[in-house]
């Protein structure tokens, strides 16, 4: 066998002091863009934030001392959780401020000037906020004033959309931790997907009658099908490896389905004992058909 390190890119920084230095790792570590792969930037971001790395009374077991469980992701504090909703907010007023642009040109003018405030509710994981957004300069600044519950704040923020990545700054945000968020962005049915700092949130921005609505809408739940094998493509049933009333193990092969002239085979995700076979050799499934049911 093989082995080899993974690497993606190394990544360096340097600074007058350590604090610095890892300052300019932090901002450089959330602008790094890799996608569709698994990487580490969140738990290196994490690190980067750790009260004992920053001090620097760190060993070669830090990992195993700091994070015996593994690493769970980052968790944001109050602060930062209003910080985030803030920005997103800023992000919805202005995707809808370019709708108007383009729905009427005449409105630019108008929309240009002082007094544009609009409210939004804002949904971060099971925390909702209230959030007012005004633009206080003209339409170039991109300078907001935020009211967040109890908090006013002045954010200058760059986002413009189809780009991934802004900088969003202000003197309140992170309880005085650092006046600049480096956020990666991507657009979602109901708001944004927002990464910064090791944390990847889908934030919900509505206005607050939407958002009312929305709340009395009955909440679909998936149904429960880890007791199933479902056919993962329309194909043919060629072979059925097991019986009704067999134990199987995690691995073995359970059935073959064939799909575009090739012979697929599903395996056993855990052990257990098959229930019910409904299907048999030589029927053609649909997707997501069931092809046996296991003893829950």
């Amino acid at each position: 066998s093989m082995f080899y390190d993974p690497m993606i890119a190394k990544l360096c920084s340097w600074s007058k002091d350590r604090d610095n230095a890892i300052r300019t790792m932090a901002e450089a570590l959330d602008q790094f863009e890799v996608e569709g792969i698994g990487h580490n930037l969140p738990f290196c971001a994490a690190v980067m934030k750790h009260p004992r790395f920053i001090s620097g009374n760190i060993t070669t077991a830090f990992i195993e001392e700091e994070y015996p469980d593994g690493f769970e992701g980052v968790a944001l504090d109050d602060d930062e959780r209003k910080s985030m909703a803030s920005i997103a907010a800023i992000m919805k007023w202005q995707d809808e401020e370019r709708k108007s642009r383009a729905a009427d040109a005449n409105r630019f003018k108008a929309s240009s000037q002082k007094g544009t405030s609009r409210q939004y509710a804002v949904g971060i994981d099971k925390d909702n906020f209230e959030v007012s957004v005004d633009r206080k300069e003209d339409g170039k600044s991109g300078i907001f004033t935020v009211k967040i519950e109890d908090k006013t704040i002045d954010v200058h923020c760059d986002y413009d959309k189809g780009k991934s990545q802004f900088v969003a700054t202000s003197n309140a945000f992170s309880s005085g931790t650092g006046a600049s968020y480096y956020i990666q962005c991507a657009p979602l049915t109901t708001g944004y997907r927002l990464r910064n700092q090791g944390t990847d949130l889908k934030v919900t921005v509505l206005r607050p009658r939407t958002a009312e609505l929305l709340a009395m809408m009955p909440e679909k739940v998936a149904p429960d099908t880890s007791n199933l094998l479902l056919c993962p493509m329309p194909g043919l049933i060629v072979k059925l490896e097991v019986a009704a009333g067999d134990a199987v193990e995690e691995g073995q092969s359970l059935a073959i389905v064939e799909a575009m002239k090739m012979e697929n085979v599903l395996k056993a995700e855990k052990a257990g004992i098959v229930k019910e076979i409904p299907v048999k050799v030589g029927d053609s499934l649909a997707v997501d058909e069931v092809i046996m049911e296991f003893e829950k």
